[in-house]
């Protein structure tokens, strides 16, 4: 059981992409001095950062603004942690994967909440480094009279664009390796350069419509200054993949990267696998033609699409079109219909924990199998025959 989580699921707490993507892409197609255009690149980066990257400072100790989602993601892998124990056959690992595409640290913080066994990569405890090699394995609990042991619920955590908490630095050895940034260090230290820099770049309202040609205008003539120069390296510095058309050509050239997604192809390509999809939009090329292209080679394989809205099935269709799906084993699913005068529900994840997952661990009322009659009389004095 594998799940796909994209940047839908903490829009209560974190912007969506909106056009930045897109806005992005354009930008290197623009026939502007180099200056504008890179002024109008660490613009839109530094949106990016206030709207999706800074934000994780505030889960780290949990502010208050960042409580809703964390406790949506803590119930939601409670309900799952019990699905997993209800697993009794030796035949299927008490495991289930979760791949992302996020940066953010919600999943960490909330796993950690929890105490729920999770593997990120990392191993270590003074200065933990990312190691392909910690995924897959099984955890025990053994009892100290009998000596049996039962297998533990564990969640492989794989994020695949990156992650906020990632930091890259030399570690002696010949090139760089990636190590675990307990206090969001590197964050703070962009936060700084951008702090430093928001004077000097072009304001952006807002990421939905964002018009790569208005910013290039608003661009013109301007230079960029050494401050915006030194927020733009410093965000480079962040071990991410951009949220642009080029992040398939990082995600292939980088090792990491490309290890994460050649897990996630791994997984779908297995026998009665199983991927459910929440948040995640499909317009990254590269994961929806691997997940495509398992839907059609591997006929026991079952990916189920849930859609936050009603009207967001269609645009999923448009890019899942059925004749790619030669199986049928996509299949998508939407919010109920709301009773008339009334607002439809988006499928959240507290939605989709109470709805789908819930019930599968609540234990329910039996029905009786026999009748037993009682007869009670209170207050009255027992008779000589009682």
């Amino acid at each position: 059981m594998s799940f796909l989580i994209g940047a839908g699921t903490p829009s209560s707490f974190f912007e969506r992409l909106g056009d930045i993507e897109t806005a992005l892409t354009e930008l290197e197609k623009l026939a502007v001095p180099p200056d504008e255009k890179a002024l109008v690149r660490a613009s839109i980066q530094g949106y990016f950062f206030q709207r999706v990257v800074r934000p994780n400072r505030q889960l780290i100790p949990l502010h208050a603004a960042a409580a809703g989602v964390v406790r949506s993601y803590a119930q939601f892998f409670r309900t799952l942690n019990h699905v997993l124990l209800r697993r009794r056959s030796s035949l299927l690992g008490k495991q289930a994967n979760v791949f992302t595409t996020n940066i953010d640290m919600t999943f960490e913080v909330a796993l950690e909440q929890l105490g729920i066994e999770v593997i990120d990569g990392f191993s270590g405890k003074i200065r933990p480094r990312f190691d392909l090699g910690e995924f897959g394995s099984t955890r025990y609990r053994q009892t100290a009279r009998f000596e049996r042991r039962s297998e533990i619920p564990v969640i492989d955590l794989y994020k695949l664009h990156g992650s906020v908490g990632w930091r890259v630095e030399a570690d002696g050895s010949p090139g760089e390796r990636i190590f675990y940034d307990h206090g969001l260090e590197r964050v703070g230290e962009v936060a700084e350069a951008y702090d430093a820099a928001e004077k000097d770049l072009i304001p952006i309202a807002s990421a939905d419509g964002l018009d790569v040609s208005d910013l290039a205008a608003a661009a013109s003539s301007k230079k960029l200054t050494d401050a915006a120069s030194r927020f733009a390296e410093a965000y480079g510095t962040l071990a991410i993949v951009n949220p642009e058309k080029s992040k398939f050509a990082t995600t292939v050239l980088n090792e990491t990267y490309y290890e994460l997604i050649r897990r996630l192809a791994n997984e779908i390509e297995k026998e009665n696998s199983l991927l459910l999809v929440h948040g995640f939009s499909f317009r990254d090329e590269h994961i929806r033609d691997l997940i495509l292209r398992g839907a059609r080679t591997n006929p026991t394989l079952q990916v189920v699409v849930f859609c936050y809205r009603r009207s967001d099935r269609t645009a999923y269709e448009a890019l899942l079109p059925e004749p790619e799906v030669k199986n049928g084993n996509v299949l998508f699913v939407t919010p109920f219909a709301p009773e008339e005068g009334t607002e439809e529900l988006a499928l959240d994840l507290d939605r989709l924990r109470d709805t789908y997952f819930a019930p599968l661990v609540s234990d329910p009322v039996p029905a009786a199998d026999q009748v037993i009659q009682l007869d009670v009389r209170v207050g009255s004095e027992p008779t000589p025959d009682a």
